[in-house]
């Protein structure tokens, strides 16, 4: 625990003051964070004997990323059709040379590609909205008092398992507990920034709470999507860079839910 609060005390500022700057510094740093977590999905897949294509993936995740700063989505329905096409040629080859598990691999491959280079550039899309500065401080976090909640209420009331097989520590009660400390965090973010630092959020305090219900409800399900992976690699976290935390996936998997459902409840909802 100790470890964990002073990486949190150390992360979340730095996270703060780049989702300020915005830009170029804003891309830079998910850039790298997505990179850093499909390498890390690539050793979950390597241990259970799937075989990504590294350069491809990576390559793919960067590319990603890079248009959606530079193009929004204009361009990514020809970046991902190139991508399939160059996967699914790549991995022929290697059929024809007998190599591995080409179908399983393709597939693997393309699972990296979607999840971390498609769903966390919504991470970087969130951004680009009008008054991107503050809806990301208000959606990213949501999901960071949503998890603290969870763990919290979890760990000291849970009984009733969520997920038993794939993730045994998480409970009902703690899932509650997460929408809880999301909901007030969602509704006591946008009165602080509306009335202290007269963001241009255009959104009731109502609607701050509805915004936060659904976003607080639905990740626990990024978390347990990656729990799926690392239970199938018999692995407990995605990695070591952050210690009492894991890996950057671990970070992140609750992000790459909330960003897109936050994106387009905002931009369908709040924006009209």
């Amino acid at each position: 625990m100790r470890q964990r609060t002073i990486v949190a005390a150390i992360i979340t500022p730095l996270a703060l003051i780049f989702i300020h700057l915005g830009g170029y510094y804003y891309l830079g740093l998910i850039t790298i964070l997505l990179v850093i977590t499909a390498w890390e999905y690539i050793k979950l897949l390597r241990i259970i004997n799937l075989k990504p294509a590294v350069p491809l993936v990576l390559g793919g995740v960067i590319l990603l990323a890079l248009s959606r700063f530079l193009f929004n989505f204009s361009y990514s329905s020809v970046l991902l059709t190139l991508f399939l096409l160059s996967t699914a040629a790549y991995y022929v080859l290697q059929h024809e040379r007998n190599n591995g598990n080409p179908a399983a691999d393709f597939g693997a491959s393309l699972s990296i590609l979607f999840y971390i280079g498609f769903l966390g550039s919504y991470l970087i899309s969130l951004r680009m909205l009008p008054d991107g500065k503050w809806w990301t401080f208000l959606v990213l976090p949501i999901v960071w008092f949503a998890d603290s909640g969870a763990y919290l209420i979890g760990s000291r009331f849970g009984k009733h398992k969520l997920a038993a097989k794939t993730s045994p520590h998480k409970t009902w009660e703690g899932y509650f507990g997460g929408i809880l400390f999301g909901v007030l965090s969602g509704i006591g973010l946008t009165y602080l920034y509306q009335q202290v630092y007269s963001a241009g959020i255009n959104i009731t305090l109502f609607e701050a709470g509805f915004l936060a219900l659904i976003i607080s409800a639905a990740i626990p399900l990024g978390d347990l999507t990656e729990s799926m992976i690392k239970r199938q690699a018999s692995s407990k976290d995605s990695g070591d860079i952050l210690p009492g935390h894991g890996g950057i996936f671990d970070k992140l998997d609750s992000q790459f839910w909330a960003a897109p459902i936050g994106y387009y409840l905002i931009l369908y909802i709040f924006l009209q």
